[in-house]
């Protein structure tokens, strides 16, 4: 038994060390992914790239330190909730799973411009999971169009 656990010694001195340097990244990572979430949703794959880079070199200017190539998907990402998403039908791509953390991340409706209608059934397929289930209607639905009449 005390040999089996010399092993566990080592790994929970890497890990220790790993949460360590974690720790000291931890402010630089989380401004790049809150950016990310609050300014990146409109934008496409590689002006995403871009400004991540960007934010990454004027954090680093600014003496923080951060975890080098972080990205939103790496500090926010949860592998087992984006495999979620996956089985609901969220195509499994960078920009698909980028879009499924800031639609999640954010504290505002997300708007979905969807022409494939991906979104549309992904939404409607995790909404089979909550028990109060998931209403979806079009623009043209009559009370929308009624309440928009309204307000105009």
């Amino acid at each position: 038994m005390i040999g089996g656990l010399e092993g566990e010694k080592t790994r929970w001195t890497e890990t220790v060390a790993n949460l360590t340097n974690q720790q000291e990244m931890l402010i630089g990572d989380c401004m790049i992914a809150a950016g990310m979430v609050s300014y990146a949703g409109p934008f496409t794959a590689d002006y995403r790239e871009q400004l991540e880079r960007l934010w990454r070199e004027s954090v680093k200017k600014l003496g923080v330190k951060l975890t080098p190539n972080v990205t939103m998907k790496k500090v926010l990402g949860n592998d087992v909730t984006i495999s979620q998403w996956a089985v609901a039908g969220l195509p499994s791509d960078n920009l698909s799973v980028e879009n499924g953390i800031i639609m999640f991340g954010s504290r505002r409706w997300p708007l979905m411009i969807d022409p494939q209608t991906q979104a549309n059934k992904f939404v409607k397929n995790l909404g089979k999971g909550v028990p109060e289930g998931c209403e979806t209607f079009k623009l043209s639905h009559p009370s929308l169009l009624r309440d928009l009449e309204f307000a105009i």
